[in-house]
C-alpha cells in the first residue's frame, strides 16, 4: 500500500515542498517528495490523546508551580484531559538527566506523582539530537558532537544566539548509550508520553552524501522509544524513517510563537501564516493517518495570541478534521466561560 510524503520532514511546507528556506524544510539529500510502501495500514497502539501543553502560552518560562496550577485548573474545569505535557524550559538542552532545580526543586519524579494524583498522566518534551553549548553534556563530551555543525539549520536566529545549539553524532556508540540512559530516566520518573523534537538536525552532517545512513540511525532511535511503555510523538521528524515506530506525528510548525503574546498586530500576521501552513499540510498529509495519529498542534483561543474569532474557529475545525491529538495551549486559569464553553468544550467533545 503506497503512501506519499510531500515534504521531507513533519514541518516542511507541503504547498512548496522544494523550498530551500528555511534550511530545515528542505532535505540536504533532496528527498522532498517520497513514497513508502506498507503491506497494510498500521493499527495504532493507543487512541489519540487529549491534553494540555505548556509551550504555547508560557514558552520556556515554566516551573513546577505553573505545571501543577494548570493541571489543577484542567480538573476544576472538568475538561477530562489525558495528559499534562511539560514542554521546553525544564532543563538545559542536552542535560536531560537533570531538571533545572531552581524551577523544579522537587524534581521530575515528584512532579509526575503530583500530576498522577490529580487523575492525569504526565508527558515530557526533549530534543534528543541537540544540546546547548552551555550544557554540561557539551563541556564534558565535546567529541560526541558533529564538528562545526551548529543549529543554523534549526533556525537562522541561531546565528545570534549566545549559547549555540550543537548537534550530536548519532553514529557514536557513546551517544546512543547516553540517549538510552536518558530514556530509562524518563520511564523511571513515570512519564507516559514523550515528545521528541528537532529529529532532522543530524541529517545536515556534511559527511552524509545520501539519506541512507541518517534514515537508518533515526529509525533505530525511534524504535527504541517505541518499545517503551509510553505514547511517542515525533516533531520535526523526517517522515519516511518514522513509519511503524511512532504513535503520532506533528504535521506542521508550531501554531503560534509564545514570545509574541500581546504583540498585536505582529502576532496576528505570523499566526495567520502558521494557520495557513497547518491547513495546507493537513490536506497533503491526511493519508498518513493510516501510519500514525496526526498531531495538528495545540488549540489556542486567548486574545493574547492575536487570532480573530474566525481564525480560532478555523483552528478548531482543522484540529477536528485531523481527528488525532487534541491538546490545549492556553493558560487555563485566564480563559473565560465563553471561551471554555464556546471553543474548548465543542473541540473536546467532537468525535
Amino acid at each position: 500500500m503506497p503512501v506519499s510524503f510531500i515534504g521531507w520532514q513533519s514541518w516542511s511546507d507541503c504547498a512548496r515542498p522544494h523550498r530551500k528556506s528555511p534550511p530545515r524544510y528542505h532535505s540536504p539529500h533532496h528527498k522532498n517528495v517520497t513514497q513508502v510502501h506498507t503491506p497494510q495500514p498500521i493499527r495504532p497502539r493507543f487512541p489519540p490523546p487529549t491534553g494540555w501543553c505548556s509551550w504555547h502560552y508560557f514558552g520556556p518560562y515554566i516551573n513546577e508551580q505553573i505545571i501543577l496550577d494548570q493541571a489543577k485548573a484542567s480538573v476544576d474545569l472538568n475538561l477530562n484531559l489525558d495528559y499534562i505535557l511539560i514542554d521546553d524550559g525544564w532543563t538545559t538542552w542536552g542535560d536531560w538527566h537533570t531538571p533545572d532545580l531552581r524551577r523544579f526543586p522537587h524534581g521530575l519524579k515528584w512532579l509526575v506523582k503530583q500530576i498522577k494524583s490529580l487523575g492525569l498522566k504526565a508527558g515530557l518534551w526533549w530534543a534528543p539530537l541537540l544540546a546547548k553549548s552551555s550544557s554540561k553534556l557539551f563541556h564534558r563530551h565535546p567529541d560526541w558532537f558533529i564538528p562545526n555543525l551548529e543549529g543554523t539549520q534549526v533556525s537562522p536566529l541561531d546565528t545570534f544566539i549566545r549559547h549555540k545549539r550543537r548537534v550530536l553524532d548519532l553514529e557514536n556508540p557513546q551517544v546512543a548509550k547516553y540517549l538510552k540512559s536518558v530514556l530509562d530516566f524518563f520511564t523511571d520518573c513515570g512519564f507516559k508520553l514523550l515528545k521528541s523534537d528537532y529529529l532532522y538536525a543530524f541529517y545536515f552532517n556534511p559527511k552524509f552524501k545520501s539519506s541512507q545512513i541518517p534514515d537508518s540511525l533515526l529509525h533505530q532511535l525511534l524504535a527504541v522509544i517505541y518499545q517503551l511503555p509510553l505514547f511517542s510523538v515525533a516533531c520535526g521528524c523526517p517522515l519516511a524513517p518514522a513509519v511503524g515506530v511512532v504513535d503520532a506525528m506533528r504535521i506542521s510548525e508550531d501554531i503560534n510563537i509564545p514570545h509574541l503574546k500581546h504583540l498585536w498586530p505582529v502576532n496576528r500576521l505570523i499566526h495567520a501564516s502558521r494557520l495557513r501552513h497547518l491547513e495546507s499540510n493537513l490536506k497533503s498529509r491526511f493519508s498518513t493517518r493510516q501510519l500514525w495519529h496526526l498531531d495538528p498542534d495545540a488549540f489556542i483561543c486567548h486574545p493574547a495570541h492575536g487570532l480573530t474569532h474566525h481564525q480560532v474557529l478555523r483552528l478548531q475545525t482543522l484540529i477536528n478534521r485531523a481527528n488525532g491529538l487534541k491538546f490545549l495551549g492556553d493558560n487555563l486559569a485566564l480563559l473565560s466561560p465563553v471561551q471554555i464553553h464556546g471553543y474548548i468544550s465543542p473541540l473536546l467533545s467532537y468525535r
